[in-house]
């Protein structure tokens, strides 16, 4: 999966409806509406103030392992070279 893929599986499996999302092709980034006020806004799972609630929220803090991140939900565990991806992974994987 490429890093908007998973930013729109992530959005998808919180909550956000499929409607209410958009691809930007440039710049390239994945958007999110907040239904309450109309505003768009980027959604990208690399980025701290969106995946650090999420992982909060799910408790699926990741741990580093050797060269790489490992995040655990539901009892899978999630690897990634990067803690945001491995959260990202572990709450797309456990809501599919």
């Amino acid at each position: 999966m490429t890093d908007l893929e998973i930013s729109k599986a992530l959005a998808l499996v919180i909550g956000h409806e499929e409607q209410y999302t958009s691809l930007n092709w440039w710049p390239k980034h994945f958007m999110v509406c907040d239904k309450a006020n109309a505003a768009w806004r980027e959604f990208d799972y690399c980025d701290w103030n969106i995946i650090g609630p999420i992982a909060e929220r799910y408790n699926c803090f990741p741990v580093r392992v050797c060269a790489s991140w490992n995040s655990s939900l539901n009892g899978n565990w999630y690897n990634a070279r990067a803690p945001q991806k491995a959260i990202a992974l572990a709450v797309i994987g456990a809501k599919k």
